[in-house]
């Protein structure tokens, strides 16, 4: 990282937050302290993004990874919005502080700013291993919430791509290019596997909405930008076999009974889609890949903080009982409509522009494989238009008028974070709409 030794006071900035927290009173002058560091560190990204080369850091900086921690701090201001207010609960002195959410923008830049192969995959492997962390401190948390198995698929897809970038030259060689699919995999969520145990709490869902469905999207799309030529030789190997993982992922979505599982699936079908696209080696498909990167994560994000506030109001983790639960609260059901259309391939929204070019790059490498995603495009409209249908039509539970004013009243901080993501997800349909995202790559 020699390149960015004058600008690591700047990458260091969203640690300001958890130091000038403490020194504020509750209430709104701690929230400012608490996002207005991140919000200063954003700006000055987005402002180098604008200026290009002669913008305001000393050493040129890739774009991609510009893009990248911008679209990760835009993650975390809606988190950082409503941690501070979050509810009084048993295990509230033992959830994660705001530094942790901080500590993973800063540890973000290190890694997106990176160039060279072995740089960007050790950057992704830093950034997985803190995934890892993340993992023990939820489970902290909420003993029980994640089963062995996962926090050794993180650990196992860090310690591989932490291999490879020690050793580059064997991105080059089949035996490589399987173990670095296999890392690729083993960041996602399983497609299959069940997790009924979960502890759904409203923080730890937003929590692990953040960091679990929200993230390794990033993260993946950091992976490959270490082959950014692809693997064109065995691509009908590598891109089927990272569809066929993203296809599971909507089968199991279908199959769900639990909220969890629901999210779990979906964005396992978005990454799997996404890998195959950058794997294929074409402009097009690694145009639809970052975007697709930058726009899932701000979608999975939005839907998932509607789904954790549904959860905190009816106390119910079940899709079959939160069904007709958003009739009642326009701004939720607003606010994930908004997050639903970028899954369900709208034309004229970002998702369907981002999945359009990845189409043509997987079709351009086999017609065979962008048949399959053509037909899991259509498959993913049907089943989110399903799953708008069960939440927000129909007849909601029976409450008291009482009960029902209550479960209407939204929080400040709530309203804040919604408001927050949306204008960030439409800014980023608009930017793509423009052509000043898909521009970043020729």
């Amino acid at each position: 990282m020699q390149a960015l030794s004058p600008e690591i006071l700047l990458i260091l900035l969203p640690l300001l937050s958890p130091l000038l927290r403490p020194l504020f009173p509750a209430g709104r002058r701690k929230v400012w302290a608490t996002i207005l560091p991140v919000a200063f560190f954003l700006l000055l990204i987005l402002l180098q993004l604008l200026k290009g080369e002669g913008g305001l850091f000393v050493s040129p900086l890739p774009e991609t990874g510009l893009l990248l921690t911008l679209c990760l701090g835009v993650l975390l201001l809606p988190i950082l919005l409503i941690l501070p207010e979050r509810p009084a609960a048993p295990h509230a002195g033992r959830l994660p502080a705001v530094w942790l959410p901080c500590l993973l923008l800063s540890a973000g830049a290190l890694g997106f700013l990176g160039s060279g192969p072995g740089r960007v995959l050790g950057g992704g492997a830093g950034l997985i291993f803190l995934l890892f962390l993340g993992a023990l401190v939820l489970d902290g948390a909420f003993p029980g919430a994640y089963r062995r198995s996962f926090l050794l698929r993180l650990f196992l897809s860090g310690s591989i791509s932490l291999g490879l970038a020690l050793r580059p030259v064997l991105l080059v060689s089949l035996p490589g290019e399987v173990l670095f699919l296999a890392a690729l995999l083993l960041l996602f969520p399983a497609p299959l596997s069940r997790r009924t145990e979960r502890v759904v709490s409203p923080e730890f869902l937003k929590m692990d909405v953040l960091f679990f469905q929200s993230l390794p999207p990033l993260l993946a799309f950091q992976l490959l930008r270490s082959v950014p030529e692809g693997f064109p030789g065995v691509f009908p190997l590598l891109g089927g076999a990272s569809l066929v993982w993203g296809l599971l992922g909507l089968f199991r979505a279908k199959t769900a009974h639990y909220v969890q599982e629901v999210a779990d699936g979906l964005a396992a079908a978005g990454m799997g889609a996404l890998t195959a696209g950058m794997l294929s080696g074409t402009s097009q498909g690694q145009a639809g890949g970052l975007f697709l990167a930058i726009l899932l994560p701000q979608a999975a994000l939005l839907g998932g903080l509607v789904l954790s506030s549904l959860v905190l109001r009816y106390r119910v983790r079940t899709m079959v009982g939160l069904s007709g639960s958003g009739t009642m609260i326009a701004p939720l059901r607003l606010a994930f409509l908004l997050a639903a259309f970028q899954g369900m391939s709208l034309p004229l929204v970002g998702g369907f522009l981002g999945e359009w070019r990845l189409l043509l790059g997987i079709w351009a490498r086999s017609p065979f494989l962008g048949a399959g995603v053509l037909a899991g495009l259509f498959y993913s409209f049907f089943l989110v238009l399903a799953f708008l249908r069960r939440l927000f039509s129909g007849d909601g539970p029976v409450l008291s008028r009482g009960d029902g004013e209550i479960v209407r009243t939204l929080w400040p901080g709530e309203l804040l974070a919604f408001g927050t993501g949306s204008f960030f997800l439409l800014l980023t349909d608009l930017a793509a709409t423009a052509g000043h995202i898909f521009g970043r790559i020729p």
